[in-house]
């Protein structure tokens, strides 16, 4: 009896020890805070589709936010682990001391094109017209002015004015409501199919949408923000792959709930011309540096950017881990 009775508390043993394992794989949840669905989160798409997040035992939740400012503070405040913003709303939130930090470049380069309303076939022809960025301040406004400058135009001599939302901004340009506007994929292609034409497309490099980590939350689960800039880094190096370019085709139609052959060209410019996502998902130091000198140039800021360095953004470290 007494040996049946040891070999009974050796199974129960074994049986709590097999158990701990289980219990310590079960998957993090992170919040991700983003903007509405389009080009801008094509990686966050592909990791879910190829279950890169769930390769690194994450499970990443979207929650949605009104606009850029809003989607910072989520990440600032800790109501939420993690964001893809804008870069310039970034550095001025870093600048004022937000424990948020850049662990990768989902975009490198801008996706934004500046597209003329109908008839318009020029940058020369915006002056004196009504034309948006989006917003009317921070660095899409001050790009669309830096462009509207190297093209001849004064910026004083345009009006400019707020939306927000890229669909409106397409119907506005249809409408002559706008005579010129910044576009993101798949709306420029929207647009170009109506019979408005592309002015320009800035092609330094120039963070646009840089993946964002609240400080005090990476510090205390390493681990899970080392998982999600890894599977976005491993979704940044699959999309380049030429023999994924159909499948990365239907994952953006299915998120954006845009026609594939329109997705098709927002990969042609995306991918193969601008070249725009991170490659494996770095960050470049000119792609910040741009928007500080971009602002400059444009004069638009009552509180300029610091001296630049990099490390002041940007920690490398997410990334170069295994």
């Amino acid at each position: 009896m007494k040996s049946i009775i040891r070999g009974l508390g050796l199974l129960c043993a074994i049986a709590v020890v097999s158990v701990a394992p289980v219990r310590a794989q079960q998957p993090t949840e992170i919040r991700l805070a983003t903007l509405a669905p389009s080009a801008l989160l094509w990686l966050h798409a592909i990791a879910n589709d190829q279950g890169f997040y769930k390769e690194r035992n994450i499970v990443v939740k979207d929650l949605r936010a009104g606009s850029s400012p809003a989607l910072l503070q989520a990440v600032s405040s800790g109501s939420v682990e993690a964001g893809v913003s804008l870069g310039d709303v970034v550095m001025r939130a870093i600048d004022k001391g937000a424990p948020v930090v850049i662990s990768g470049a989902v975009l490198e380069k801008a996706i934004l094109q500046l597209v003329g309303g109908k008839g318009v076939t020029a940058i020369s022809q915006l002056k004196g017209t009504t034309v948006t960025a989006g917003a009317v301040q921070g660095g899409t406004a001050n790009l669309l002015r830096y462009q509207l400058k190297r093209g001849g135009v004064d910026p004083n001599d345009v009006k400019m004015v707020s939306l927000t939302n890229s669909k409106d901004r397409v119907v506005a340009l249809g409408n002559g409501q706008v005579k010129g506007a910044l576009l993101i994929a798949p709306f420029d292609t929207l647009a170009v199919r109506d019979g408005m034409k592309i002015l320009d497309t800035y092609k330094d490099y120039y963070v646009e949408t840089p993946l964002i980590l609240n400080k005090d939350w990476a510090a205390k689960n390493r681990t899970a923000a080392i998982g999600l800039t890894k599977a976005l880094q491993k979704a940044a190096n699959w999309i380049y792959d030429p023999k994924n370019k159909q499948k990365a085709i239907d994952i953006l139609a299915a998120y954006t709930k845009t026609p594939a052959d329109i997705c098709a060209a927002s990969y042609k410019f995306i991918i193969e011309e601008q070249k725009a996502i991170g490659h494996n998902l770095e960050v470049p130091a000119a792609g910040l540096e741009n928007i500080t000198k971009i602002e400059a140039d444009v004069g638009n800021a009552s509180d300029k950017f610091p001296p630049f360095q990099l490390s002041k953004y940007y920690d490398p470290s997410y990334l170069n881990a295994k």
